[in-house]
């Protein structure tokens, strides 16, 4: 059996090169930036470990305070022996459940979960739209104001996320403040220009959030309306806004990703809006 540790800080490079074989050997090419992983390391509330054999790593598991798990053994034995050791760490943190992002091409993964007694619970759709051709002007319903987000916002816009996907999704786990601030905003891709609120009557009703521009391509972190202004065109504008916005800056495509699930009408929108799918994450639940 292998050892299982606390990572430190040696093992970035190695933890790295796991989880960058991994998605080559899935997808044909990488998925991993190593800024991404640093970023995740650097969370607050998270606890990582590395499975060693003869000093060497052959595994790596993290756990976050949203209960996700990020895992990756090529070796069945090791990967039961993570997963065993994530469940126990976070029993001991009282979580109710963990949730692991799995996909079929993903084939050592995709076994494990099964293996070590994880369900499907529901899909997430990563989609794209090319932002080709004329983009419409955004549209406003009467009575609402936008503007770019400031560092004022910040506890009003995480409490309007929280609010509304809690509303829908009994598995939702919100972050704490702190580490919501360090997710969202601590990293070069936060770009305050680039998120935009809306407020009637100086109350946030909605927002969209998304990251920086790179290598030509946008990302529509978070898009989020309060039920009760649903239907009057705020998502719409705020995505045509966005499209704009990153068609200014030489940005050939957007992309996002949405629970097949949600029950708002939000994956019909996308479609409507030009969006496609490309890819369709498996997310992987179990009770504790």
């Amino acid at each position: 059996m292998p050892e299982i540790r606390d990572v430190t800080e040696a093992d970035f490079d190695a933890v790295f090169e796991l989880l960058d074989a991994r998605s080559r050997a899935a997808f044909g090419i990488s998925q991993q930036d190593r800024k991404h992983l640093r970023q995740r390391w650097e969370l607050p509330g998270g606890e990582r470990w590395v499975a060693v054999v003869d000093g060497t790593v052959v595994g790596y598991v993290m756990l976050d305070e949203a209960h996700e798990i990020a895992h990756a053994a090529v070796e069945p034995e090791v990967g039961d022996a993570l997963f065993a050791h994530v469940e126990d760490a976070a029993r001991e943190r009282g979580f109710a459940h963990l949730a692991v992002a799995a996909v079929p091409e993903d084939e050592p993964l995709y076994t494990a979960v099964q293996r070590n007694g994880y369900t499907l619970e529901r899909e997430i759709l990563r989609m794209w739209r090319p932002l080709n051709g004329t983009l419409p002007e955004p549209v406003w319903p009467d009575g609402v104001t936008v503007r770019t987000y400031e560092d004022a916002d910040g506890e009003r816009v995480h409490a309007l996320l929280d609010d509304e996907y809690g509303g829908w999704d009994p598995n939702y786990v919100a972050l704490s403040h702190e580490g919501w601030l360090a997710f969202m905003t601590g990293h070069d891709e936060f770009d305050p220009a680039l998120w935009y609120v809306v407020e009637r009557d100086g109350e946030l009703v909605a927002c969209a959030l998304h990251w920086k521009e790179s290598r030509g391509r946008g990302w529509v972190k978070d898009i989020v309306v309060r039920n009760a202004e649903r239907g009057r065109g705020i998502a719409k504008a705020l995505l045509y806004r966005g499209f704009r916005a990153y068609a200014d800056r030489g940005v050939e495509r957007v992309g996002l990703k949405v629970d097949s699930t949600n029950p708002t009408g939000a994956p019909q929108l996308y479609e409507r809006l030009g969006f496609e799918t490309d890819q369709r994450l498996g997310i992987w639940q179990k009770r504790l």
